[in-house]
Order: structure tokens, then sequence, then C-alpha cells
């Protein structure tokens, strides 16, 4: 069995799914241990830090051990100023964010090599110093996306600009080209200047939008859920969603569920979770006696419970996403990863209303494939998301698509198919390259082809 450290930045929802992955392979017999920048047990009354500062309990929750590096203080700060960003504004400031403090990092994470002797580092492709510290302890390294999102393609829009696939001729678009290439080689700058440090050559150029691992990359996805991308590398798989084994019929009244309704599940991520004026304008929206509106509604629970709620609609604090999923009809959603995931993989279609970061690059991806439709959260009318929701309720097309990918989603196992090859990578300390007749997305029927192969010799 192997020794595996897995590093995440201080993000709920990049944590999820390395979460689910450890947790398979310390069941599967390897050793596991979590590796996070944080602060153990401070609460600041600030949500984005105690949001980040909750991350080594979620990980302990779940039976795993976790060290904390000292966050460096252009994290903090930059943290704090994360909340007040949206749209493209906030990519860029998240990954500058992310990006900062790499030689810092790189020296805590290689003295937690040299003490827990790991066989393999596993990291979020948001933590470019996990792969340097890698590199200097001369080790394998294993990335995880959480989508294709960042990876390049014909038509493919600037990541995290969120405009239309397939529109690149247009003025918006070039736009946003001049401005990603410059904070590429901003980014690209920050890694080169670490890697000088650490007496590394420079590495290739376009880090944020290839795999970077010359290892494996691992792609949370499958084929059919993304446009087509170039420059993937022989050793990038996708594996299908990362879900966590739980069954989500916990704690929810499933049986108020009306069969004679169009079921409406509501949920829209931490950032608007305080907005009650969103939801109430949601319910006002779908106030419909065809309709049951079930409202997910977080922070903002205990100011809708004071307003007026509309008969066909119930709110709750949380619910658990992935039971409910598999019982309603339509999914409003903020498009984060995780959830639009869930939602493919239970063949609902969705509604996008992005609010930053991965989100609007999602909306648009929902519409590509056919199987939803995107709103602007912050402008929409009633009338509007009123005439969306019955144009997805009323187009079999919809359905049909959500289908498709359905049947593809199902034919993978995620965690399982993580745990293993990152097992190979671990045992064999050779990269895991794909062979001939093996497609991109790894499925069940044939992991054990792909893990088959022997490893080339120097």
């Amino acid at each position: 069995m192997s020794k595996v450290i897995f590093l995440n930045q201080p993000s709920v929802g990049h944590l999820n799914t390395l979460l689910n992955i450890a947790s398979q392979m310390k069941e599967d017999g390897h050793s596991v241990q979590f590796l996070v920048p944080g602060i153990r047990g401070i609460r600041t009354g600030i949500q984005v830090f105690d949001t980040g500062n909750s991350i080594p309990d979620r990980i302990t929750q779940k039976g795993l051990a976790c060290d904390l590096i000292p966050p460096h203080l252009s994290l903090i700060w930059n943290a704090f100023f994360l909340p007040y960003k949206s749209g493209y504004e906030e990519t860029i400031h998240a990954f500058n964010m992310f990006y900062q403090g790499i030689e810092h990092n790189t020296r805590y994470i290689l003295k937690f090599i040299q003490e827990y002797c790991p066989d393999v580092l596993v990291t979020d492709f948001a933590f470019p110093a996990a792969s340097l510290a890698a590199e200097v302890a001369k080790i394998p390294y294993v990335v995880i996306y959480h989508s294709g999102l960042p990876f390049r393609g014909s038509g493919i829009p600037p990541f995290g600009s969120g405009l239309p696939i397939g529109d690149d001729y247009s003025n918006p678009f070039n736009e946003y080209v001049g401005r990603e290439n410059q904070f590429i080689e901003h980014l690209d700058r920050l890694v080169n200047n670490a890697r000088r440090v650490f007496g590394l050559q420079p590495a290739e150029p376009d880090i944020l939008r290839h795999p970077y691992s010359p290892w494996l990359n691992l792609v949370v996805s499958v084929t059919a859920m993304e446009a087509p991308r170039n420059n993937l590398t022989d050793n990038t798989f996708f594996i299908g969603p990362c879900f966590d084994k739980r069954s989500g019929e916990e704690q929810f009244p499933f049986d108020q569920l009306r069969s004679d309704k169009f079921k409406i599940y509501i949920s829209l991520g931490t950032v608007f979770n305080n907005k009650p004026e969103v939801f109430a304008k949601i319910m006002r929206a779908l106030d419909v006696p065809d309709y049951q509106v079930i409202v997910s509604a977080g922070g903002a629970y205990k100011k809708l419970q004071k307003s007026a709620i509309p008969k066909n609609a119930t709110i709750y604090r949380s619910v658990p996403q992935t039971g409910l999923l598999n019982k309603i009809d339509l999914f409003i959603s903020h498009g984060g990863n995780n959830s639009i995931n869930e939602a493919l993989a239970s063949g609902k279609p969705i509604i996008v209303m992005p609010v930053g970061g991965e989100q609007a690059d999602n909306a648009s991806r929902i519409v590509y494939l056919g199987v939803g439709k995107r709103i602007d959260i912050t402008r929409f009318s009633e009338k509007q998301l009123l005439g969306i929701v019955e144009e997805i309720r009323q187009t079999p097309t919809f359905q049909e698509q959500v289908l498709n990918i359905m049947n593809d989603l199902s034919s993978t196992r995620g965690v399982a198919t993580a745990s293993r090859c990152i097992a190979w990578v671990a045992q064999q300390k050779k990269p895991l390259n794909n062979k001939k007749g093996i497609p991109l997305t790894i499925t069940k029927d044939y992991i054990e082809q792909l893990l088959a192969q022997k490893p080339p010799t120097d």
C-alpha cells in the first residue's frame, strides 16, 4: 500500500472532490494525509476566513489526518477582498491569490515530505507549490481538475470569462483573450520565479490552461459533458464525478414531494445564500399551482422564515442535495462544478444563475450542451424566469440531452478509478499514459485495460 499526501487550497468547492478520493484511498488500504494552508480553531466572523479555517475540521470529520501550512500573508490579504469581486475579476483575483506565496508553501511542503516520506502527492490544480515540492523531492504528483474548463480548444473562451462557447470572433472574446494572455504571463512569472529559487528549470508556459503534471492528470468529468479540447496530454484522463458515498436520504421529508407537481429545487451556493431577496424573487416568479418549489436557503433561512412564502414553496436551511436531485424535475443553481455534476448524474436539466468563478463558464457549458439555460442573477425578471422554466418543461430535447449525459456518467466510477490510478503511479513511479483503443473517459469497462500496461523502462 502507498503513502499519499493530498494538498488543497482553503476552498470548500475544491476540497470536496479530493476529500472523496482520499476517503476511497483510505478504504482501499492506503495511508492518507492532508496538507492545507490554514489556522485551526480560529473564528473571525468574516465568512471567507471562517470558511477557509473550517477546512481542517471538514477533513478530520471524515476520519482523515490533516496538517496545516501557516498561511502566507498574501493569501490572507487577497482572501479579504475576494468577496467584493465578481465575474472575470473574481477569477483573476482568486488565481492571483492561489499563486501567491509559492516559495513559502513549497518550503513547508518539503518539510512535510521529509517527515512523512510519501510515495505520491495529489494536488488540486490551483495549488502550484505542490508540483514544485514534488519535483524538488523527486516524487510523482497527480493533479486533479474539477472539469475540463481550464483547457484550450477551438472556440473555447478564456477561462473564467463566462463567454459563450464558439463565439470566438466577437469583440468581447478578443478583449478577454488579451486580458487573459497578460494574466497568464503574470502567473507563469510567479511560478518560474519560485522554480529558480529551488534550482528548477522554467515550467512550460500557459500553466493555467493545460494539464501540467507529467505523471497523471485526472479530470472529474466525462468528455460528453465538455466542449472538445485540443491540448490534452497522453496522461490526462476523464474519470467522471467523485461523489460522496453517502446516500443523500438523511433528514429530509421526501414523502412530502408530490408526484402530480413539477418539482423545482433551488440552491445558490454560499455566496448568494445570504441574499434573501434573490430567493424571494425566484419564489414569486414560480408561484404557479403546477409547481412545487424546494429552496435550500442557507444563510438566508432565518430572514426568509419571517417573510411571506408562496404556498407552493418550502424553505430549508440545507437539504441532502444528491438524494433530492433524484426526485425533482428541474434544478436552479449557481453553477458550481459539484452541483453541475450532481444534477447531470441525476438526469436533471439546469437553470444556471452564475455568481463568479467557474460558474459563468459552467453556464456557457450548460447552454452549449443543450441541457439547460443561463440567467443573470442580478438582472432577471420574474416573467423571464417563468418563461425559461416553461421552455425547459415543454421542450423534450432538454431532457433527452440530459439523459444521454447521465448514461455516460453512469458508466464511470470516479473515486474508485481515481484511487486505482493514483496508486498505480505511486507504486510504479512512472507516468500513466493512455494506450491505443482506450477512450479519454475511463469507464468501468476500460480501467483494467489501462492499468494492465507495463511501465516503460528507462
